[in-house]
């Protein structure tokens, strides 16, 4: 599946520090969730992933925890406040499209270099 979330109103609030504490955290929450994520894009006001789940693997579970810890770990580090935006983007995705999926993803630096965590 591809997911995606951004920050509170879009702002371009992440940092190239705090991309580290956010792919730290999807990471935290794979493994936590027995995700398997094949791709990761952070840019300064959103997030791509690209995962697969076991079919009885919560996918809420996991993005829950993903942007709550990250948000927590952020906020402790800057002594500010960083919030995401509720809710999120999902869409599930045929095997055979997991590739051309991954290359998009891989691609987003590529996309919006105007939004490279700085």
């Amino acid at each position: 599946m591809h997911i995606t979330w951004h920050t509170r109103l879009r702002q371009r609030l992440i940092r190239r520090a705090d991309a580290e504490v956010v792919r730290a955290a999807v990471h935290e929450a794979a493994i936590r969730c027995q995700v398997h994520v094949h791709e990761l894009a952070i840019l300064s006001d959103h997030v791509h992933v690209l995962a697969s789940l076991r079919p009885e693997g919560g996918v809420v579970s996991f993005i829950r925890h993903a942007k709550s810890e990250s948000a927590r770990r952020i906020n402790q580090e800057r002594g500010a406040v960083f919030q995401w935006a509720r809710g999120y983007f999902v869409e599930s995705l045929s095997r055979t499209r997991v590739r051309a999926a991954c290359d998009y993803v891989a691609r987003q630096h590529l996309r919006h270099p105007d939004r490279v965590p700085a």
